[in-house]
């Protein structure tokens, strides 16, 4: 087989892979929505996602204002059982550094945990808070 027709077969291998891997991170991305579970026209971002499931079984999801205290050393989280999709049979509660908070959404406060709150991945706060 001369070079050319192995080159054409790696750039198509290539792109194929490619291909793959971003249908496998699209896949892990899913529907922001609100509170009241409208659209927002807009997907989580992939790394803060770590499940393929959408909205309102997804690891993303709105959170009350209730749920949230600024303080000093960054937003205070106190999510009761039943206040994010994730958490069934215990609540959250954890501490988000100001400097960890990503770029807010939209005007509600948005986090991203695994299930029963045994980790965070991503946390967005409101416009206009700290």
């Amino acid at each position: 087989m001369p070079d050319n027709s192995r080159m054409k077969i790696a750039v198509i291998l290539m792109a194929v892979c490619g291909l793959i891997f971003l249908a496998v991170a699209l896949a892990q991305a899913h529907e922001a929505t609100d509170i009241n579970g409208n659209s927002l026209n807009m997907s989580y971002p992939p790394n803060c996602c770590n499940s393929a499931a959408t909205s309102p079984n997804g690891d993303c999801a709105p959170i009350s204002d209730e749920y949230v205290t600024e303080r000093s050393d960054g937003y205070h989280i106190d999510i009761p059982v039943g206040g994010h999709p994730k958490l069934k049979n215990k609540g959250y509660v954890g501490i988000v550094p100001y400097k960890e908070a990503k770029q807010p959404l939209a005007n509600a406060f948005f986090i991203c945990l695994s299930t029963d709150g045994a980790a965070r991945y991503c946390f967005f706060p409101k416009p206009g808070a700290v």
